[in-house]
């Protein structure tokens, strides 16, 4: 099951202030991650790597704790007396409900957050599975589940994102039996492309990155995950670049 953001942070020991510093992502968007506010796609590697996690372990938005439940005072006690005291009517047994399936369609509910939508759709993209399968899992459209019935969905991509991880050989990008395959998305990093950013990462080689809006990044890779790009720029700041956004990419030099 993935945390929420400081719940990972404080069973590390960590103070707000050192995961900025580890991850590089300013210590006010921490407090607003933590808040509650969803987490950016450019900055959850950074934020795994400083945590030593997976991504899928941390929760795209953070579900804030209950309010403290209120002190009620206690009356003071009333000396006793030698009026009467009226009977207390006794108060009929109680029945329980019968428990209904998450999975029943007559559940009430409140309507799936978009932020579980899109989780249950970025988990079900790593294990090759589109909008279209994500529905026939459902067994109804996306726009008519209910929290209860989303988290569930996700939980179970969760799973099979953890047995499709364990099937890889060590140190193979590729899956058993398949590595001669292409990726299963087209903004996903495949295993040809994976051994040439590892390749150009161990080199150290500087690449240029030219983007679909016409404009130009220099840099050095540091990391990348199916999604995105972490390059050192020659200034040494930092900038992850995301897949969907570059058009094409060389070793500077080679173009």
């Amino acid at each position: 099951m993935p945390e929420n953001l400081e719940t990972l942070r404080k069973q590390r020991n960590m103070k707000a202030g050192q995961l900025a510093a580890k991850s590089g992502v300013p210590i006010k968007q921490i407090a607003a991650y933590e808040k509650g506010e969803r987490i950016k796609v450019a900055d959850m590697p950074k934020l795994a790597r400083a945590l030593f996690v997976d991504e899928s372990q941390i929760n795209w938005v953070s579900v804030p704790p209950p309010p403290p439940k209120p002190v009620v005072e206690k009356p003071p006690k009333v000396a006793a007396t030698a009026e009467p005291q009226a009977e207390t009517p006794e108060k009929p047994e109680r029945t329980e409900k019968p428990r209904r399936s998450k999975w029943q369609k007559s559940k009430p509910g409140l309507p799936a957050r978009p932020s579980q939508i899109d989780h249950a759709l970025m988990m079900a993209a790593k294990v090759g599975e589109d909008e279209t399968a994500v529905t026939e899992k459902a067994g109804k459209p996306l726009a008519e589940l209910t929290q209860t019935e989303a988290s569930h969905l996700i939980m179970t991509y969760q799973k099979a994102w953890l047995e499709y991880k364990k099937s890889r050989v060590p140190g193979d990008p590729g899956i058993r039996g398949n590595q001669g395959k292409r990726a299963l998305t087209p903004e996903a990093v495949d295993r040809y492309e994976m051994e040439y950013l590892q390749a150009r990462q161990e080199a150290g080689d500087e690449l240029t990155f030219t983007l679909f809006d016409g404009s130009v990044r220099h840099g050095r890779i540091t990391g990348f995950s199916p999604y995105a790009i972490t390059i050192q720029q020659p200034d040494g700041g930092e900038t992850t670049l995301q897949k969907l956004g570059i058009a094409y990419y060389s070793v500077i030099g080679n173009q």
